[in-house]
């Protein structure tokens, strides 16, 4: 292994545990309303974005894309789209639903080959619909547990595809990208701060928990740094077999840490969705050959 295939291991592996731990960062945040912590992470998400992307004299860009209009709204679109995927998977994790937020990010790749082949109009081979039939399965499992729709674990991913195939559409950098979407919603952000700082409801103030609400920004950047570092180095295939160690690393600290129940049903949707997982994979190598 060279040089720069570890420095790309190490910052990939970096990248996709922190996104692991998320949810152990958030439960720090427990006595916190989930909406509160959604509008502090974005207002100080955007604040952390400009002065990095001052730092590296990349403001103009931000000014020149801001002035498309398309951009512009294509960009609120996904802003929205990262709000709710942010904000649900707050609410998940306050609400000790954890393994439903790994279950979801696992099903994420093949809701957007799924979506893909719907709205792209992307060809899918025997494989990969077998691959979406095994997932439809798991779904079919988990519904008849809870006799409702499994509504985080199928938001979480279809909020995420939809982020993505948004994305596509305008060749953006992630930084200048995530900075624009956040400052879109900024105002409406710091409203509602506002509101609840003057009607004394707020948690923000000179304690752990407001320097937590303080470090959301800095949380949420650093990952994208470390992502951003990998992809100079690995390939998109080591990278997309990386991204299960976010979802497998939530699933342990729901588990053993938060002792969450890993039910018979829920287990079952998890061994499916690992075998879909795995057909899909070994689809793409076989491709490849």
């Amino acid at each position: 292994m060279d040089k720069k295939t570890r420095t790309g291991l190490f910052f990939g592996i970096s990248t996709f545990a922190m996104w692991g731990v998320f949810p152990v960062y958030f439960k720090l945040l427990g006595s916190v309303s989930p909406t509160e912590i959604l509008a502090h992470r974005i207002v100080w998400s955007a604040l952390f974005l400009f002065l990095f992307l001052k730092c590296i004299h990349k403001l103009s860009n931000v000014k020149r894309l801001l002035r498309i209009k398309k951009v512009a709204l294509l960009l609120l679109a996904t802003g929205i789209l990262i709000a709710i995927n942010w904000g649900v998977f707050i609410y998940a994790v306050e609400q000790n639903k954890i393994i439903e937020t790994s279950l979801g990010y696992f099903i994420n790749p093949l809701i957007s080959i799924l979506l893909g082949a719907i709205i792209l109009k992307e060809k899918l081979n025997l494989a990969l619909k077998i691959s979406l039939l095994i997932v439809f399965c798991a779904i079919c499992i988990q519904i008849y547990a809870l006799r409702s729709l499994p509504f985080i674990s199928l938001i979480l991913p279809l909020s995420f595809a939809f982020y993505g195939l948004l994305r596509k559409k305008v060749s953006i950098p992630s930084f200048e990208g995530l900075f624009i979407e956040t400052l879109l919603l900024f105002p409406i952000a710091l409203i509602y701060l506002t509101y609840l700082g003057s009607n004394h409801k707020s948690d923000f103030d000179f304690s752990a928990t407001g320097l937590l609400l303080f470090l959301s920004g800095i949380v949420t950047i650093l990952p994208l740094l470390t992502f951003s570092a990998s992809t100079k180095y690995l390939r998109l295939s080591t990278i997309g077999f990386l991204q299960y160690i976010s979802p497998t690393l939530s699933l342990l600290i729901a588990v053993f840490l938060y002792n969450e129940t890993l039910d018979n049903y829920k287990l079952v949707s998890f061994m499916l969705i690992w075998i879909s997982l795995a057909l899909a994979g070994l689809n793409g190598i076989w491709r490849k050959r």
